[in-house]
């Protein structure tokens, strides 16, 4: 074992005060600890005390001093410990705001007051008195885990108290369900908005982002050059903590650079007033969108976002790309929670099933007899797949498609003779 004072050398100068080096078993580091003394003695009275305390916390005698200083400390001590940290990492401010906001609220209603206080049969206690969602409540349980494990990191406690907790379900607790906008309900919201809100609607529904993050923008943000136009999203801005470049739709990029005011600074917001939700639910009564269907959704400002993978996923965009674009990790959020399926024309695809009741029996048996019914039906069912997708089709009107299907059907019923 080493044990020895010294004072250092530093810049060829010889400090006045000790420092100690020591070691606590054969072939450890040696540690050097600053005494804080001139007199040797007292400085080698202080390093043997260090050593002492060291092996006792080693052989479990005693607790460790940071666990001590801990169990003494103001959980609110601690926790502006905890914030202070997340800000210095340079996460979301939103994300420390909340995450402070939730914890504080927890030590509140719970009167905890040390780290000896908490405990798990009282929190759950505590979380069957909310009145929140299901998501919401869950979100209280992953702020203050977050706290506790970050402590347990640090070595100022043990283990999390709370860390055996099952979180709760969210999974069909939803309390806002949200769909997407049809195209048809898009441009008659546009139609009704004037030109500037317009134009915030537009860009939610095109970069697919969330409320705050386009609220955010500035111009600075904005490269809309006739070659390659996109948009960058600062990572302070991200609810992710992340930054994101993303390609502008031509006519998102058109209509930006013609409200761009000449001159403007690079820090000014490119939305000058944002609408919120009461001047959304304005809009939508003006355009004659019912916000909630007959299900129970409703459209909020997170249904442009909704409508933009969507959009992208009736259109073909690749779901790797619109997994990238929303800035999601998992691929399963993109595919399932993000795509509104009952906006996808799916039922085109349900009636290629044969229907069969109690009294189709014979009807089947024909239809597997004969060729001409099996290719009546599948005539009818290309007929509903074309109506299901004549939007995208670019067809002028249904009744030109009408005429198609009919110039269609006379072909096949009267077949040209073989030469």
């Amino acid at each position: 074992m080493t044990e020895y004072v010294f004072r250092p050398l530093r810049s060829g100068v010889r400090s006045r005060l000790f420092s100690g080096r020591y070691t606590l078993t054969r072939g450890e580091t040696p540690r050097t600890v600053a005494l804080g003394t001139p007199d040797k003695l007292v400085a080698v009275k202080r390093l043997r005390d260090i050593i002492v305390q060291k092996q006792r916390e080693e052989e479990g005698l005693v607790t460790p001093a940071p666990l001590r200083e801990a169990a003494a400390a103001q959980l609110t001590t601690l926790l502006a410990e905890f914030v202070a940290d997340l800000n210095g990492r340079k996460r979301s401010p939103k994300h420390a705001r909340d995450t402070a906001t939730r914890c504080g609220r927890i030590l509140r209603e719970t009167g905890w007051n040390r780290l000896r206080d908490i405990r798990a049969d009282e929190f759950v206690k505590w979380r069957s008195t909310l009145a929140l969602s299901a998501k919401t409540t869950r979100e209280y349980q992953a702020a203050f885990n977050s706290f506790l494990n970050w402590l347990v990191r640090l070595d100022r406690l043990m283990v999390n108290p709370l860390g055996k907790l099952d979180a709760v379900a969210i999974r069909g607790k939803q309390v806002r369900l949200s769909r997407s906008f049809s195209m048809a309900e898009l441009v008659r919201l546009y139609g009704v908005a004037p030109a500037e809100r317009r134009l915030v609607y537009q860009t939610l529904t095109y970069t697919g982002q969330r409320m705050s993050e386009v609220r955010a923008l500035v111009w600075g943000d904005l490269f809309l050059g006739d070659v390659r136009p996109h948009v960058l999203f600062r990572p302070e801005t991200m609810k992710d903590a992340d930054k994101r470049a993303l390609p502008l739709h031509p006519g998102l990029a058109a209509e930006l650079r013609a409200a761009k005011p000449e001159g403007v600074r690079d820090d000014a917001p490119v939305f000058k007033s944002f609408p919120d939700l009461k001047t959304l639910k304005r809009d939508l009564a003006k355009a004659g969108i019912d916000r909630m269907d007959a299900t129970g959704r409703r459209v909020h400002f997170h249904s442009f976002r909704k409508t933009f993978q969507t959009l992208g996923a009736t259109h073909g965009i690749n779901q790797r790309a619109a997994q990238e674009m929303l800035g999601h990790s998992d691929a399963n959020l993109t595919a399932k929670v993000y795509t509104d399926v009952a906006a996808l024309g799916l039922h085109a695809e349900i009636v290629k099933l044969p229907w069969l009741t109690a009294e189709s029996g014979d009807a089947l048996i024909h239809s597997l007899s004969s060729d001409l019914p099996r290719r009546e039906t599948r005539f009818k069912t290309l007929c509903l797949e074309l109506l299901s997708f004549s939007q995208s089709l670019k067809f002028e009107d249904v009744t030109e498609l009408e005429s198609s299907f009919k110039w269609r059907a006379r072909r096949d019923s009267n077949p040209r003779p073989p030469a």
